[in-house]
């Protein structure tokens, strides 16, 4: 609007707009005007790219070590080689309350612990805003709970974050985590003192219940993984690194900016940090065998590393690796996917074969059959999604269809030419397959609606045909499982219930979480069994986090997904008389779904209570029969002020979702 350019920019509009035909000059003035505006974009066009626009100021920091007391050194966000400024003398040990009989001297935090440094710090910066502690495994997050008790109850010298919080909230929050992992969890003990765990083995409900605590400034401090960068919005002063691993793998750089995004929040804070807690890394960045750590760290910190897109789809053409990446052995995906559909026993055998030739190069029978078991599970799911789109307007898929639908995959998009043909050719194959194997149009689109590929549904069905008589005769939900187990266990692949060592344990454990039972209940039948976990060559104990994971992650997503497929096939194999038990079969998927006994809890649990046991206490204190999501609404409404009453001593996430349904 000033200047040389502006003055350009104000006479180039108005020639453009001129109305009238008149024009003094040649017509080269207005294409003279207009070169200048391709000038003044290419002048100013690099302040659009965004790749290091931030709506908030971050700063990136250190923690080192070397001196009686420790500093956090802080790096430019945009070269991490040039440092800025340090704050001095932050580090501190303290010695720690011994207990008795106790007679050596403990001290908190250690130089070489670096979870311990990072609870240090998140319990120092607490009273300047939220905290947010990453971990790069669900277990870790548990370990820095568990350490955050010990510390405290050998009298720790700093104030805790329950002081700088809502009170009120922290009991609330506290007494939901009772209620569903009992008083023992490492994650009930630390939440008493306002430290709250986020992660992909915390309960849904305690979940939903801490973002809203920390988003609205209630809570201050959380321990989490990367669940915490998957779409949620919190209000995070400081995130503090303790790792820039997640399980056996590095971070990507893309989804390391992603968690970073939720320090300093824009709209919640102005400015945000991110601490790397491990001396390590700073404190031996020159070091020839240590200087590692420092260029991961560089190399996460620089977004124009980012990873490009990718899609799970194209995973099928790689090759087997070892367990280390080190070899690789090509596996052709058309010729893979025709033996698979010959015989899925020759696919096994050839991971026996892969592991007899090169097990000396690190190839083990668990990586390589969970590699091919990746393989047929995306053969499954683009069977599975030919078959919804096979008989949609009633008639068959041509294959100018099928190579249609091959052609808008995200896979397509980013494949070279070589691989979009064998991409095409790979959902030609597999369509022909199923035109040879499936000539019923009913049969195709029942088949399509239970989200499993070929084999699958055609096994679900003949187990169906084999024991339909049984499955009518199941007299309630509880006998159904009865019936359907063997086909529910071999449908199931959580890790949890695979790694379990008393396989006729676990229908019990399913049937007592839908009947509602909370996560420490079934921790304590686990415990009556003497059940555990297979580990490698040995055994371990269960941890509470292990039977959520059982729960929410085997029981509700595995078999609901099955007991959705059984009510699909149920209604092609009796379509006069299976009514009422197709009702049955989809009252018992929401009951895998949720963990929940009854109706009306169900219905809750949709309608904005999504916690067990929130959503059994308020339909137990509506005393409501079974009744439709719409009714159970209604009667909300009604009976408002004694579920109020109720929601009191629960977390205030669950009392908004009242207001909300008000």
């Amino acid at each position: 609007t000033s200047g040389r350019w502006g003055k350009r920019w104000r006479m180039a509009w108005s020639v453009c707009n001129r109305t009238d035909n008149s024009c003094s000059g040649s017509w080269s003035t207005p294409v003279f005007f207009l070169s200048d505006l391709s000038l003044y974009y290419a002048k100013f066009s690099k302040a659009v790219e965004g790749v290091n626009l931030n709506p908030t100021f971050r700063s990136v920091g250190f923690a080192s070590w070397l001196d009686q007391l420790g500093r956090i050194e802080y790096v430019s966000s945009e070269d991490a080689e040039k440092g800025e400024f340090f704050v001095p003398r932050v580090i501190e040990s303290f010695t720690l309350k011994k207990k008795p009989r106790e007679t050596k001297d403990r001290t908190f935090p250690e130089k070489s612990d670096g979870q311990a440094i990072a609870l240090y710090l998140g319990l120092r910066l607490a009273p300047n805003g939220g905290v947010a502690i990453f971990c790069g495994r669900k277990s870790t997050a548990a370990s820095i709970c568990k350490k955050a008790v010990a510390t405290i109850d050998r009298g720790i010298p700093l104030p805790l974050p329950q002081e700088f919080s809502d009170q009120p909230e922290i009991e609330r929050l506290h007494y939901l985590h009772v209620q569903n992992l009992g008083p023992e969890a490492p994650a009930s003990k630390s939440a008493v003192h306002g430290i709250f765990s986020h992660h992909g083995n915390t309960p849904h409900g305690i979940r939903l219940a801490v973002e809203h605590a920390m988003r609205e400034g209630l809570v201050r401090f959380v321990v989490c993984t990367s669940t915490l960068a998957q779409g949620v919005n919190l209000p995070i002063r400081y995130l503090i690194v303790t790792t820039v691993y997640q399980g056996l793998e590095q971070i990507k750089v893309r989804d390391f900016h992603n968690l970073i995004g939720r320090a300093g929040r824009a709209g919640m804070h102005t400015e945000g940090s991110i601490l790397f807690a491990d001396p390590v890394v700073y404190d031996k960045r020159r070091i020839q065998g240590d200087k590692w750590r420092w260029e991961q760290v560089k190399k996460l910190l620089e977004p124009r590393n980012s990873e490009p897109c990718i899609s799970t789809l194209l995973t099928v053409f790689d090759p087997i690796k070892s367990d280390d990446k080190k070899f690789f052995i090509d596996m052709e995906a058309l010729e893979f996917a025709r033996a698979y559909m010959r015989d899925p026993e020759e696919v096994s055998r050839r991971a026996d074969g892969i592991v007899g030739q090169h097990g000396d190069k690190g190839f083990t029978r668990e990586g390589v059959e969970r590699q091919i078991a990746s393989k047929i599970n995306l053969i499954s799911s683009i069977e599975s999604f030919l078959l919804s789109h096979w008989d949609k307007d009633e008639t068959a898929l041509s294959e100018v269809d099928v190579v249609r639908l091959a052609e808008e995959t995200l896979a397509f998009f980013l494949a070279d030419e070589q691989k979009r043909e064998h991409i095409r050719e790979l959902f030609k194959l597999l369509a022909r397959n199923i035109s040879a194997n499936i000539t019923d149009p009913g049969r195709r689109r029942v088949y399509g609606r239970t989200l499993y590929g070929v084999r699958d549904a055609q096994s679900i069905e003949g187990w169906v045909q084999a024991n339909y008589a049984q499955l009518a005769g199941a007299k309630n939900e509880m006998e159904i499982i009865d019936v359907a187990w063997p086909l529910l266990a071999s449908h199931i692949h959580n890790g949890v219930f695979a790694k379990f060592d008393k396989p006729d344990v676990l229908k019990e454990i399913a049937q007592e979480w839908i009947e509602g039972k909370p996560f420490y209940n079934l921790m304590e039948t686990i415990g009556k069994k003497k059940a555990r976990l297979i580990w490698g060559t040995r055994y371990r104990a269960f941890q509470i986090d292990d039977v959520v994971d059982l729960c929410e992650g085997g029981f509700a997503y595995d078999g609901s997904l099955l007991i959705g497929a059984l009510s699909e096939v149920v209604e092609l194999v009796d379509q006069e008389e299976g009514g009422e038990l197709v009702t049955s079969l989809h009252l018992l998927q929401k009951q895998l779904k949720y963990g929940l006994p009854t109706e009306a809890a169900i219905a809750l649990y949709e309608l904005g209570f999504p916690d067990r046991v929130v959503a059994q206490n308020v339909a137990t204190t509506m005393n409501v029969a079974a009744e439709g999501k719409r009714k159970i609404a209604q009667m909300v409404k009604k009976r408002q002020d004694r579920i109020v009453s109720v929601l009191e001593k629960y977390p205030r996430y669950f009392q908004q979702r009242m207001n909300d349904l008000l």
